[in-house]
């Protein structure tokens, strides 16, 4: 059997013409006649009518509205830490007297915490993603291969300085 006669067949098939006649279906609606909203600006046009309609609200009921957290930008994190990394030389950060120097190792502890969180996660998910597409290792380019070579021997270096500054 050819595949024009097996698609001919299958065009002549009930469950084809059923098929067929569900996609054929108009638009429907399943919300027949549900009333609208009745919640006056809650599409508005922009987001400063809609805070000022509701602290309005909220003061003529005696509230306060209580402001909005930020979420958490990991990109702020890393920009912190590079800040930190680039407060200038070694000199410029030990001479700096607004912090002592308990707070800038507990800081600077507190920040390589918080990037190597986030390279953990970064690692977490490109090996993720490298078992569920099944990325063969030979794929890879030689200079992926050869920077994750160099990330694992300055891992080790970082972690025997850890291990001394633990110590």
């Amino acid at each position: 059997m050819n595949v024009e006669s097996f698609i001919k067949k299958l065009k002549e098939s009930e469950e084809y013409r059923e098929f067929a006649e569900e996609l054929s279906l108009d638009e429907m609606s399943v919300t027949a006649n549900v009333a609208g909203y009745d919640t006056p600006k809650a599409f508005s046009a922009n987001e400063k009518d809609f805070e000022e309609h509701n602290k309005e609200t909220a003061e003529v009921y005696g509230y306060k509205l209580v402001p909005k957290n930020k979420k958490r930008n990991y990109e702020s994190v890393y920009r912190q830490a590079m800040d930190v990394i680039s407060e200038g030389t070694y000199k410029d950060f030990r001479k700096d007297e607004s912090r002592t120097s308990n707070r800038k190792i507990n800081d600077s502890i507190q920040n390589i915490n918080r990037i190597m969180y986030e390279v953990e996660r970064v690692v977490d998910h490109a090996s993720k993603l490298k078992v569920e597409m099944a990325v063969d290792q030979r794929t890879l380019w030689r200079e992926s291969r050869s920077r994750l070579t160099k990330i694992a021997e300055r891992i080790n270096r970082i972690s025997k300085k850890i291990n001394e500054l633990g110590a």
